[in-house]
């Protein structure tokens, strides 16, 4: 006699045992992402609280040496306008390195700055707040004139994306060659 079917008395047991791993399953991966986004978070707040205490500690060292330098009899005091200042120019750091990087890129090579100053006479003018003084000295190295050497310069500020983005108005204030040297001292404004 063959038997066309057989009956598994133990498959309810079988389905029972399977409902229950995959409970102790989903239980198991909601205690782990509990506990996992736990541990993101505490070790967000941990970073937080780390790079706090570093910025504290920078300003106490920063409030001891004032308190120090007011101790050796150093008046110093900084009105608002100066502070927002200051806070405005430290804010953008990435602006002033690529100005700064693009200005190294289109001096020649017989080119060295003297000076960078930025609102050299201070004023409180928006226009002026953002001026740029850039004084240098170009030698004249293969007996070409100092002054088309100058010229050139100002034009590479004026043709570079980042000069022209951020100032309006770069012109050439100043040039000063003293005969027979093979130099030119010279002063660009830039607005």
């Amino acid at each position: 006699m063959s038997t066309l079917f057989t009956l598994n008395f133990r498959r309810q047991a079988y389905l029972a045992e399977v409902a229950r791993g995959r409970r102790r399953i989903v239980a198991i991966g909601v205690w782990v992402a509990y506990f996992g986004v736990l541990v993101v978070l505490l070790g967000l707040y941990g970073l937080n609280c780390a790079s706090l205490a570093r910025r504290v500690h920078q300003i106490d060292r920063q409030a001891a040496r004032l308190r120090e330098a007011r101790a050796a009899g150093v008046q110093w005091t900084v009105s608002d306008a100066e502070i927002i200042e200051v806070e405005r120019y430290v804010s953008n750091p990435r602006g002033w390195r690529n100005r700064l990087v693009h200005l190294a890129t289109v001096l020649p090579p017989n080119a060295r700055l003297t000076s960078l100053v930025v609102n050299p006479q201070n004023l409180s003018n928006p226009a002026d707040e953002n001026k740029l003084v850039i004084t240098g000295v170009l030698h004249s190295s293969d007996g070409s004139s100092e002054m088309q050497g100058i010229m050139s310069v100002v034009s590479r500020l004026r043709a570079d994306s980042v000069f022209a983005a951020d100032y309006r108005n770069i012109k050439l204030t100043s040039t000063q060659a003293a005969e027979g040297a093979g130099s030119a001292q010279f002063v660009i404004e830039c607005r």
